[in-house]
């Protein structure tokens, strides 16, 4: 029996235990909590942008060729219009020459054109004008000078006719005794004074050889004897031909000569005719001028000169624009900086061969630098020109700089749905560079007291942000608004107060399942924590 008791106080025991079990399985889990504190929050959008210029371009020829040299390397400064690049222009400059060529050319022709419209013009006026009384006279004085000419010659040649004539009747006759005479008086003479000069040559050799005389002297004795010599040769020659009678041949030349001067004076004759002719007409045709016919003729050539000279207007106003189009294209090789700014690229090498308006250098714009980024579209509410942001590289750790909203893009990119936005620095430092990767975020709004909680508690699905909370002992899902998350975690515009307890870590977790919370103190850095 005394076995019973210790039965039952076992039994006791067992179910004590079993009933401490069952509670300890059926209470709720323990969670951790937070919650939110009040921090001064600057409210910001944060992004990544490059470093442009306000103005990037490529620079080229305006026409093709090869490239002659590129003066400039990558990273130079240029200042506007600064010779970059030169093409080969030997052939434009034989192309400029020969443009040149034709002008000169165009220019003598048309002033050729325009003296031959003033002489038409002139003539007009001389064929339209009544003949003057001066005009008679000076005709008249002409006509009688021309005859006056015309009867000298006449004269002369009748002159010569009868000397031809008298000198065929002398050779037909033979020579005369008298002319045998005197032509042997003039052998003797002749050979008298070849003799003597014979002697005074050789006189004046012996005395040059001896030295009483000059040598010249001696010279000038010489030339007298041979000219002595040919002279009695000569004579020697008429006697000889005078003895042997008139030949055959002068005959003949003798009546050729008569023809030649009968019919010199024939054409005497008739020029002397024709001049009386002409001054005849000519005076009949200036007493009846002006005639219509002169006139229309003048005029005719008038309207055809001036034509002419259009023409050559219009061939010189061509070639003036093919020098022009010439001189531009000369011009065209030379590749110059259109503003100030740096190379950032050159594209093609001296020797390379480029096209019209292709790409030799490509040219940024430095001086006035900006900022460009790419934002979601939602953030366009929030943004407007003129606001403030810091500006920072991951390349220069601690160093940042202030900038400010320039511009915001026009349109949205309907691909991506997002937006761009410019800014320009403020007082940049001089570690910027074009293209240079920039981390940018930008103010929204002035500091404000704001309720924090940690990143790690908020879910964002389809841009609707919510934190599981503990409400009376069960978990409770709400919807909150909130910033552009910072260095202290995501700032709650709306949504929680100060005193609600949010759930550190949400996931698993589903509405309404039963907790038990556990407050937990915040560390300084975000999503960290301290019982």
């Amino acid at each position: 029996m005394p076995k019973i008791p210790q039965l039952i106080a076992g039994l006791v025991v067992l179910g004590a235990a079993g009933g401490g079990f069952s509670y300890w399985r059926s209470r709720p889990p323990q969670i951790e909590v937070i919650l939110p504190q009040t921090r001064t929050v600057t409210e910001s959008i944060a992004a990544t942008g490059q470093l442009r210029s306000e103005l990037e371009t490529s620079v080229g020829a305006r026409i093709s060729g090869r490239v002659a040299s590129v003066l400039v390397r990558e990273g130079d400064k240029v200042r506007t219009s600064q010779l970059l690049a030169r093409l080969d222009d030997e052939v434009l400059r034989s192309q400029l020459a020969q443009a040149r060529d034709v002008v000169l050319t165009a220019r003598a022709s048309l002033a050729q054109a325009e003296d031959a419209v003033r002489t038409a013009q002139a003539q007009v006026a001389v064929a339209a004008r009544k003949p003057l009384a001066s005009d008679i006279t000076r005709l008249k004085a002409d006509t009688n000078q021309a005859s006056a000419v015309a009867e000298a010659k006449l004269a002369g040649a009748r002159q010569r006719l009868i000397g031809s004539q008298r000198r065929l009747a002398e050779l037909k006759k033979g020579p005369r005794k008298e002319e045998i005479d005197a032509a042997e008086a003039q052998v003797q003479q002749s050979e008298a004074s070849n003799a003597q000069a014979d002697i005074d040559r050789k006189r004046q050799a012996q005395l040059a050889k001896e030295g009483a005389v000059a040598q010249a002297a001696a010279d000038q004795s010489e030339t007298n004897f041979w000219v002595a010599k040919r002279i009695l040769e000569n004579a020697q020659a008429k006697l000889q031909q005078l003895k042997a009678g008139t030949r055959t041949e002068q005959l003949e030349q003798a009546e050729a000569d008569v023809r030649t001067a009968e019919s010199e004076v024939r054409a005497a004759e008739a020029t002397l005719a024709g001049a009386k002719v002409s001054g005849k007409a000519q005076l009949t045709s200036l007493l009846a001028s002006p005639r219509i016919e002169d006139v229309t003729v003048t005029r005719n050539r008038v309207r055809e000169s001036e034509r002419a000279r259009e023409v050559a207007r219009a061939r010189l106003a061509e070639a003036e624009r093919a020098l022009e189009v010439a001189t531009k294209r000369l011009d065209d090789v030379l590749v110059t900086a259109p503003f100030e700014g740096t190379i950032t690229q050159i594209v093609t090498e001296s020797g390379g061969v480029t096209g019209p308006n292709a790409a030799l250098v490509r040219l940024v714009r430095t001086s006035v630098p900006e900022i460009r980024i790419d934002l979601d579209e939602v953030n366009l509410g929030k943004l407007q020109t003129g606001q403030e942001a810091i500006v920072s590289s991951d390349a220069y750790p601690g160093k940042t700089f202030n900038a400010k909203i320039r511009e915001l893009g026009a349109q949205v990119d309907t691909e991506r749905g997002t937006v761009e936005v410019r800014l320009t620095p403020v007082n940049p430092p001089t570690w910027l560079r074009p293209g240079q990767t920039l981390s940018v975020n930008i103010k929204l709004g002035e500091p404000t007291q704001r309720l924090v909680i940690p990143l790690t508690t908020v879910t964002t699905i389809g841009g609707i942000s919510t934190v599981f909370v503990a409400e009376s002992g069960v978990v409770k899902k709400k919807v909150i608004t909130v910033g552009p998350p910072g260095p202290d975690g995501v700032p709650v515009i709306e949504g929680i107060e100060a005193t609600t307890q949010v759930i550190l870590t949400p996931v698993g977790r589903k509405p309404d399942d039963p907790i038990a919370p556990v407050i937990v103190k915040p560390s300084p850095g975000p999503g960290t924590k301290t019982k």
